[in-house]
């Protein structure tokens, strides 16, 4: 039988700063959307609609450090990536009202046939020269590919390992000697290559070849100039074997790529792959969530065509209700079966008819009275 609160009540975990790389199961949801987050929110529900061709395009998200950029960013990525099921209890708790309907109503709709593939990348990963961008950007897709246990094979991945070989013959001769399993199906370069060029053994051998490579600790660098035909393809290969209809490519920090030396040639190089995200027929996105300052090394036409690309987009630090922060700290029993939800509600009622005449004096300066009227209930029993 309930007989405390902590029956019904238990304190929410947050952290102080978000990292979208490392973030822990439904961490996400402790984040509390406002105005500027939900014109946002529309904003991508647009672009990846791609009903409107001039709104179909990737995004940048600015803002100051601490403003809540990343948490927000990450937010969007669930709602774009995850299964509805696992979606559905935050979007009824937030956009649950009438007054949300659209944005609602226009999730869920875009959900119904669209869903992205979350790539994460964060600050400058290593990149110390410009071909280390498309390095980068492969490696980082792969890895999020291998971790949801989806086997993506392109044709740009054949040419480029075929390209490596020739290129780098001793190495080759080593890796090989070293895979057992390689060597059976290809003993010397010459018999890998001719198999990777073989379409019917081409798949195995070259899953072959990429399982010695990774054992040996290289990799196949993609030349930049294939990233884009490598990257959509990748895309065409989800939307034909999985779910997914493209990539959503997330770059936090990425202000410390723009603060190297290279950063505005790394930009530059980025240039064809956001270009081709705006096409109709490709449904891939880039989100770049940085400073204000990630720019400045740009001149003003360059800074005016660089943001043509993006929905350019600021975040700023919003006032949000101390009442409302305080209420979600406290997550409430929702089985109504328990006994404890059952007498927590009924304490909670009890004392909110009693208190009504004052929470109604503080809730009415608020913007929304009858909003902070429910975060002062739910803030039972620390009144």
């Amino acid at each position: 039988m309930a007989k405390r609160y902590s029956d019904a009540i238990r304190i929410r975990e947050t952290k102080s700063a978000y990292n979208i790389q490392t973030e822990e199961s439904n961490e996400w949801k402790n984040f509390i959307p406002n105005e500027q987050f939900n014109e946002i929110l529309q904003k991508v529900i647009g672009s990846v609609s791609n009903k409107i061709v001039d709104e179909h395009r990737s995004f940048w998200l600015e803002g100051t450090y601490g403003t809540g950029k990343s948490h927000a960013a990450a937010v969007i990525k669930h709602l774009l990536c995850d299964p509805i099921v696992e979606i559905e209890d935050y979007i009824g708790e937030e956009y649950g009202a009438d007054k949300y309907s659209i944005i609602r109503e226009s999730l869920y709709a875009l959900r119904e046939n669209v869903r992205l593939f979350p790539v994460t990348m964060y600050g400058p990963c290593s990149i110390s020269n410009r071909d280390d961008l498309s390095l980068q950007i492969q490696l980082h897709v792969t890895q999020a590919l291998h971790d949801a246990g989806i086997d993506v094979t392109v044709q740009t991945d054949f040419d480029n390992f075929i390209a490596n070989i020739e290129k780098n013959p001793v190495i080759w001769d080593t890796i090989i000697s070293n895979d057992a399993e390689l060597q059976s199906y290809a003993p010397d370069r010459k018999k890998l290559i001719k198999e990777l060029k073989d379409k019917d053994a081409s798949s195995a051998v070259l899953s072959l070849a990429k399982n010695a490579l990774r054992n040996s600790g290289l990799h196949v660098r993609l030349e930049l100039e294939n990233l884009c035909k490598w990257f959509f393809e990748v895309q065409d290969e989800l939307v034909k074997n999985t779910d997914y209809k493209g990539i959503f490519l997330i770059w936090d920090e990425f202000t410390d790529v723009m603060d190297l030396d290279i950063g505005a040639s790394l930009l530059v190089s980025l240039q064809e792959l956001t270009e081709a995200t705006m096409r109709s027929n490709n449904n891939s996105y880039i989100l770049h969530i940085a400073h204000p300052s990630a720019l400045d090394k740009l001149k003003a036409d360059e800074r005016t065509k660089t943001t043509g690309r993006y929905h350019y987009m600021h975040y700023n630090m919003e006032p949000v209700s101390a009442f409302k922060i305080m209420s979600r700290k406290f997550m409430h029993e929702q089985d109504s079966s328990n006994p404890a939800y059952a007498l927590y509600h009924e304490m909670t009622d009890r004392y909110f008819a009693q208190m009504r005449e004052v929470y109604e004096k503080y809730a009415e300066t608020s913007n929304n009275p009858m909003e902070t009227l429910e975060d002062l209930k739910s803030l039972f029993p620390v009144h």
